[in-house]
């Protein structure tokens, strides 16, 4: 998303550039019309006058955009780090709950985001086989039996909060179970 963003943001701004230079062109062209009324006549100076009326005012609304889609991409990147935030602090929640040690915990951070053993291993300098037995004792305290369980004990009370006519799919779900 933040490539996205980026990438919009960074083609308003070109465009944005474009419509100054147009600008400046136009401004350079009527002072030039001005002084030689009589070589173009009135009709010329006046088209070109709306032109760069329009111009100027894609360019203020432009930039105008381009002002509230900085500050909104402010806003969403701050709500994101605090959604982070809580979302990080409700998953260390329950691997107090579960007595993870700090070992434990740096291999279950992992796993969460999707790690294998190997890189696992590579990342924290010890061999694959001890991250599988910190796995194993991660899964047994956690009361589940290998990693897709763990990540669903992990998501799943978060997503408890969630209400179920949320998802659009889940509703249709529903909706087609209770017809057949």
């Amino acid at each position: 998303m933040k490539f996205k963003i980026q990438t919009i943001i960074d083609r308003r701004i070109l465009a944005l550039t474009a419509l100054a230079g147009a600008m400046l062109f136009f401004i350079y062209d009527l002072v030039t019309d001005w002084f030689h009324e009589e070589e173009y006549g009135i009709i010329h100076f006046a088209l070109e006058s709306v032109v760069f009326a329009g111009i100027t005012i894609a360019f203020i609304l432009g930039l105008r955009d381009l002002r509230q889609l900085r500050a909104r991409l402010v806003r969403e990147r701050h709500l994101n780090r605090k959604l982070s935030a809580e979302l990080a602090d409700s998953i260390n929640d329950q691997m107090d709950e579960w007595n993870l040690t700090r070992s434990e915990r740096d291999v279950a951070w992992l796993i969460i985001k999707g790690y294998r053993f190997s890189e696992i291993a590579e990342a924290r300098g010890v061999r694959e086989n001890t991250t599988r037995l910190q796995a194993t004792s991660i899964y047994s305290k956690a009361g589940v039996h290998g990693r897709a369980e763990f990540v669903a004990e992990i998501i799943q009370p978060l997503l408890m909060s969630v209400q179920d006519d949320s998802s659009p799919r889940l509703e249709e779900a529903n909706t087609e179970m209770g017809s057949s």
